[in-house]
């Protein structure tokens, strides 16, 4: 029994490691209005249609965690959100692309180590709302982008 005990909480340690430090303290600053959690077998189970496309494209999810925040319940700052940004850079997140349109700005950030993504941080931000998406694990985002331009050609062939 305490050896089985030590095996669990050696696995819990190593999965709270994984995610970002950054989004855990900004968690316990502001309480998020609303919350999903998505593990590795709730992704594997939303692939209702079997496709072998996305299946490759999440076996290497462990964990996405999507927290909304209503800027009119929740008193979250530019300057908050500033700081959040510079937190995750210091923890060696990398920005990778930066977003502005109609409205919402979206910046999104990996972390790697030795060579290889182990999580992804969206900041999704307007003036109704944030929400920040963590991700632990990687994606192929050039497997991602074919399914999604497979999916879009065959919307387009729909219409």
């Amino acid at each position: 029994m305490k050896y089985a005990f030590m095996l669990l909480l050696l696995a819990v340690t190593i999965g709270v490691c994984g995610q970002s430090k950054s989004i855990t303290r900004f968690r316990s600053d502001f309480k998020e209005t609303s919350n999903m959690f998505f593990y590795s077998s709730t992704l594997k189970m939303l692939n209702a249609e079997n496709s072998p496309e996305l299946a490759d494209i999440i076996k290497d999810i462990e964990e996405i965690r999507v927290l909304n925040y209503s800027k009119a319940t929740v008193s979250v700052s530019t300057k908050d959100i500033a700081a959040l940004k510079k937190s995750l850079t210091d923890e060696e997140y990398q920005v990778i692309m930066m977003i502005n349109e109609k409205g919402n700005v979206v910046n999104l950030y990996n972390r790697e180590k030795k060579g290889k993504t182990i999580g992804f941080v969206a900041v999704i931000e307007n003036h109704e709302s944030l929400v920040l998406v963590d991700l632990i694990g990687s994606i192929d985002v050039k497997k991602f982008m074919a399914l999604k331009e497979k999916i879009d050609l065959r919307k387009g062939n729909a219409t």
